[in-house]
């Protein structure tokens, strides 16, 4: 079961703090999985949380509550533990990696790790996540702010090439979703999608540059609307500066990340 509540929403606007909102939308969405917990008698419960808690100055508030009144503990994960658990599940779930690139951009941050030769290596968390970058440069109609702003963040990258990029988070799924569709791909599977380099690369520029009612005709679903610019703009800088030569993308990322680790120790 999976549920989209967009935790962040308007957090960066306002000194990162979770708003009322987007904090009823993930309550009523672990109420909904705490009652499957307890259909399917469940032993044990991982529930872990990433950026938006991270940085919410109010964050145990919202913990209190989850714990108090529906009897889940949220445990939150760091940035390098966020991006390790990505790859984890890339390693394990994809076919052999080598020299490759996970990224995963989620709504407040984006995680990066190296996987080669059945190690993980070299994770690292940056602050460039689709709402941030949106209430902090989109919705100001700042991009070049945006582009400066991404560029800075990735000069903290320590691998800058890689031979394949493998694409964890929403942004990238939607974008390869899109190609598949105009392409009539044969299979409608996600998980192993290679897209072409030059054909994603020119998709991100024609979301960049198009209307929002150009949007649909692009193969963007509309729940991506406002976010889909963001996270084009920073798989475009990652691309530029990584040049890579291979893209893959990945139908699994943290959850099954989590699962694994907890797993097989």
């Amino acid at each position: 079961a999976k549920s989209k509540v967009r935790l962040p929403q308007n957090a960066y606007a306002n000194g990162g703090n979770l708003q009322e909102a987007p904090m009823q939308r993930a309550f009523f969405a672990l109420k909904d999985f705490a009652s499957l917990i307890d259909s399917f008698k469940v032993k044990k419960t991982l529930c872990v949380a990433t950026s938006a808690l991270r940085d919410a100055p109010n964050k145990s508030f919202f913990i209190s509550k989850i714990r108090n009144e529906l009897g889940i503990n949220i445990k939150i994960i760091d940035g390098t533990k966020e991006a390790y658990l990505g790859a984890m599940a890339c390693l394990n779930l994809l076919p052999k990696l080598t020299d490759a690139m996970t990224i995963d951009i989620g709504g407040g941050s984006t995680e990066f790790a190296h996987i080669d030769n059945n190690a993980i290596s070299n994770q690292i968390s940056l602050e460039l996540g689709t709402v941030r970058l949106k209430e902090l440069f989109f919705d100001k109609n700042d991009i070049d702010g945006a582009k400066d702003y991404i560029d800075t963040e990735l000069s903290k990258l320590r691998i800058t090439s890689a031979k394949t990029l493998v694409g964890i988070g929403g942004t990238f799924r939607a974008i390869s979703s899109a190609i598949m569709d105009k392409e009539a791909y044969p299979i409608q599977k996600l998980h192993g999608y290679e897209p072409d380099v030059h054909i994603f690369e020119k998709l991100l520029t024609k979301i960049l540059n198009a209307k929002e009612s150009e949007l649909y005709h692009l193969g963007i679903k509309e729940e991506r609307f406002d976010v889909i610019k963001p996270g084009a703009l920073i798989l475009l800088r990652v691309l530029k500066k990584l040049k890579t030569n291979k893209l893959l993308t990945s139908g699994v990322g943290i959850r099954e990340g989590v699962f694994l680790s907890d797993l097989l120790r």
